[in-house]
């Protein structure tokens, strides 16, 4: 059985960080980079709800479901956009990866 767990990922130019209250301004700052919200096919927050965002995305990690990361441009040690696994099924070694996106000038 999975125990997935917030742990630093690191390859191929890109650092995924587990996901946390300071990531706020960088995050809020991607997701304007393009109006990202506007996107149909993912979920990014709007101005003035990425605090809730990332309270919601961390209550998934809490809860067992969710594993959350900020992504972070290597070289640049730019934050990026955000990514995590979602609806965990830990009994069945399943987990799901998606809430991915990228600032406008990253994609």
């Amino acid at each position: 059985m999975i125990d997935p767990r917030p742990i630093a990922l690191e390859g191929h130019g890109v650092r995924l960080e587990p996901l946390s209250g300071e990531h706020h301004d960088a995050l809020a700052a991607a997701a304007e980079d393009g109006k990202l919200w506007e996107l149909w096919f993912t979920s990014v927050p709007e101005p003035g709800k990425t605090q809730a965002y990332i309270a919601a995305a961390l209550a998934g990690q809490e809860a067992g479901h969710m594993l959350p990361w900020a992504v972070r441009e290597a070289a640049s040690r730019a934050i990026v956009g955000c990514t995590r696994y979602h609806d965990i099924l830990a009994e069945s070694d399943r987990v799901e990866i998606g809430y991915t996106w990228y600032a406008n000038r990253w994609q």
